[in-house]
């Protein structure tokens, strides 16, 4: 939780002034009381929306959650402009260094990401692709 904050701190920081709407799901309003808690429908249907209506979406695919599984199948289905897709995991880029294998990312899942968006290793590099594919200093 207290990183998805922080990454959406990052986000303002760099995007606020150049009139790019940030969602973060982690900081999505919502009653502590368990009785009105958001359903998993309302969660669903919120989120949804959400990446439907992005021109960007940046994903981490680290621990290859499915909920943001799911996401990036929408956005790659909803023909998102740029999608990236951090897996910050330091045994992805060394993996091919030993005779076995240590670590890699699901082949289909990396596929979709590289035929519909980009790769990178960490949120600060996802940060400065974006500036770079947006034109910004």
């Amino acid at each position: 939780v207290m990183q998805r904050k922080l990454e959406g701190i990052k986000l303002r920081e760099n995007f606020d002034s150049h009139n790019i709407e940030i969602f973060n799901p982690i900081d999505q309003p919502f009653n502590e009381d368990k009785q009105t808690l958001p359903t998993p429908i309302d969660i669903f249907n919120g989120d949804t929306k959400a990446v439907i209506n992005s021109d960007i979406f940046i994903a981490d695919l680290t621990n290859e959650d499915p909920g943001v599984m799911m996401e990036l199948g929408i956005a790659i289905m909803s023909n998102t402009k740029i999608i990236i897709g951090i897996n910050s995991d330091i045994r992805l880029k060394s993996a091919n260094k030993y005779d076995i294998p240590s670590y890699s990312m699901n082949h289909y899942v990396l596929g979709g990401l590289l035929k519909h968006g980009y790769l990178v290793y960490s949120f600060d590099e996802a940060i400065l692709l974006l500036k770079e594919k947006l034109n910004i200093k």
